[in-house]
């Protein structure tokens, strides 16, 4: 009897140790579903390429690397004595044009006087040509006036500026250094553009929708969480497969169909509250967990 009662015991003892099991796993597998959370999480921010708009040697760097600069700020100059001598050429060459104009305008409204008096004193044909030289001598105005504002543009550009408020990084410019036209000089970092993404396994994102509340924890501030808002979800990521080779041949790694790795997924999330005492940095490490419906 006693025997019977404890084997009876020991099988609700089982019975609700596999309940439990079972309760627990189908928490977790609703957690897993509705609460996605990844390890793989990156700080992220638009990174600005300074390039300057002419070339010449740097005669002014005021910046340092990693400090933080305001939107117009002045980040380097570039030697503007060659733009400046451009200038005195362009409004030299501006009065040069204008007083070619006014010698077409006097020569061309003498002509039209007389032969407004006296048809036979001056052909058309040198009425017309007058005019005409009038015409070009007025374009010649206005390509010189053109020319003139290109150079002070051009002087003005010595002076690179930061468009936004950010970090400098990475700075590797010294004074003297030949900057070229239109090649990126420096790297500025958008301090008001930080955003988080977070990689998840293409099993989790079922459910995530823009506007999903988040957490962030990053690794360098794990007791500080931060807060955010799904914006968005990846629509494609990179294919190792189907890329063609020198031959123009595609190229199809192996598949093993016993082990398939999901594949993950950006989800951008924007950051709605960051502790005052929290420094954003570019590519640091983060766990980012999202609440779904």
């Amino acid at each position: 009897m006693q025997q019977g009662i404890t084997r009876y015991i020991g099988y609700l003892v089982t019975l609700g140790a596999i309940a439990a099991a079972g309760y627990t796993l189908s928490v977790m597998f609703e957690e897993y579903l509705f609460h996605p959370w990844t390890r793989d999480g990156h700080v992220r921010a638009q990174v600005v390429k300074i390039t300057p708009r002419i070339s010449g040697p740097i005669v002014e760097l005021p910046i340092s690397d990693n400090q933080l600069v305001h939107k117009g700020d002045l980040l380097f100059k570039i030697d503007p004595r060659t733009y400046a001598l451009a200038v005195e050429q362009a409004e030299a060459k501006l009065k040069q044009a204008q007083a070619s104009a006014l010698v077409s305008l006097d020569q061309a409204t003498r002509a039209r006087d007389l032969h407004t008096r006296d048809k036979g004193a001056i052909s058309e044909q040198s009425l017309v040509r007058k005019e005409n030289n009038l015409l070009v001598s007025n374009a010649d105005v206005e390509v010189a006036e053109a020319n003139l504002h290109a150079a002070k543009l051009d002087l003005e550009f010595t002076a690179v500026r930061a468009p936004v408020d950010g970090y400098i990084t990475n700075l590797k410019l010294r004074y003297g250094t030949q900057t070229v036209a239109n090649q990126p000089a420096l790297a500025l970092i958008d301090s008001n553009s930080f955003w988080v993404y977070g990689f998840f396994k293409e099993t989790q994102i079922r459910n995530v929708r823009t506007g999903n509340k988040a957490v962030i924890k990053l690794m360098t501030y794990p007791d500080q969480p931060l807060e955010g808002v799904v914006e968005s979800t990846g629509w494609g990521i990179s294919q190792q497969d189907g890329q063609s080779d020198a031959d123009l041949l595609p190229t199809i790694n192996p598949t093993f169909d016993w082990i398939r790795l999901a594949q993950r997924i950006p989800v951008r999330i924007r950051l709605t509250r960051i502790p005052e005492d929290v420094e954003l940095r570019v590519g640091t490490t983060a766990s980012v967990f999202i609440t779904t419906e």
